[in-house]
């Protein structure tokens, strides 16, 4: 194991050297304690646990590498769901986490706006350790198509970026994946993979403008509701102790 860093120009040539494909898995952390995604005056972007940095400018960064390499052709990018900035699940994702999917998705846009090195971009459901939810079995859609969102194992997802570090069929392809109901999808991706094809829709290029506005109206009405909470939570401590008092 080589410890590199996606914030370190040097250290990603250095790991990219002779390498055929690299797996783009790298995340923000989560601010601690949560609510500072709240106040971005909290969580300046020259942080470098930033998801402008993690999520964004690393992927400048890795594709620099890339190039440089000269035996780098794809990179595989793990991402998300990034084109409903105003669903509640992007909104807290966004408010929480300091944009993290806005800059998830301007990530994408840096890889699809240059032709010189592959990529596979991967957008999974909901990742965790095993899925418990009756038989499933797995989905793909290119073009960023859309799939109703469900539990996806981290193992599967693992397999699907493996598989196309190399798939000819995946180059220049957006793959939402999901699991579905048995009858509907397959029981392996290399079925699923001779069915898919490169990107051929124009992907929106001023979703960051919208997921900033939709953050700013949930973020609003966030914080309205935790004060609220808050609030409620003191005329309470304020009652009992009234009551103990008497």
């Amino acid at each position: 194991m080589i410890r590199g860093d996606v914030n370190d120009q040097d250290s990603l040539d250095s790991l990219l050297d002779g390498c055929t494909a690299v797996l783009a898995l790298q995340g923000a952390p989560a601010p601690k304690p949560i609510f500072r995604g709240l106040f971005p005056f909290l969580n300046p972007t020259a942080s470098p646990t930033h998801p402008f940095n993690i999520n964004y400018l690393s992927m400048q960064r890795i594709l620099n590498a890339a190039k440089k390499s000269g035996s780098c052709k794809r990179v595989v990018r793990i991402t998300g769901k990034g084109e409903t900035p105003y669903s509640i699940f992007s909104i807290l994702i966004n408010a929480l986490g300091n944009l993290a999917k806005a800059w998830n998705y301007e990530g994408e846009l840096v890889l699809r706006k240059q032709n010189e090195i592959d990529y596979t971009i991967i957008r999974p459901g909901v990742m965790s350790s095993e899925v418990k939810e009756g038989k499933k079995v797995l989905a793909l859609k290119d073009n960023g198509g859309d799939l109703k969102v469900s539990p996806i194992s981290y193992s599967d997802i693992a397999s699907l970026c493996i598989k196309c570090s190399n798939n000819p069929n995946a180059a220049r392809s957006t793959l939402t994946a999901m699991t579905v109901p048995e009858g509907e999808g397959s029981d392996t991706w290399d079925e699923l993979l001779l069915g898919v094809n490169e990107d051929t829709r124009v992907f929106p290029e001023n979703m960051l403008a919208e997921h900033k506005k939709a953050t700013r109206i949930g973020g609003v009405a966030i914080t309205a509701v935790l004060f609220g909470l808050m609030s409620g939570i003191v005329k309470i401590i304020i009652g009992i102790i009234a009551l103990i008092g008497r």
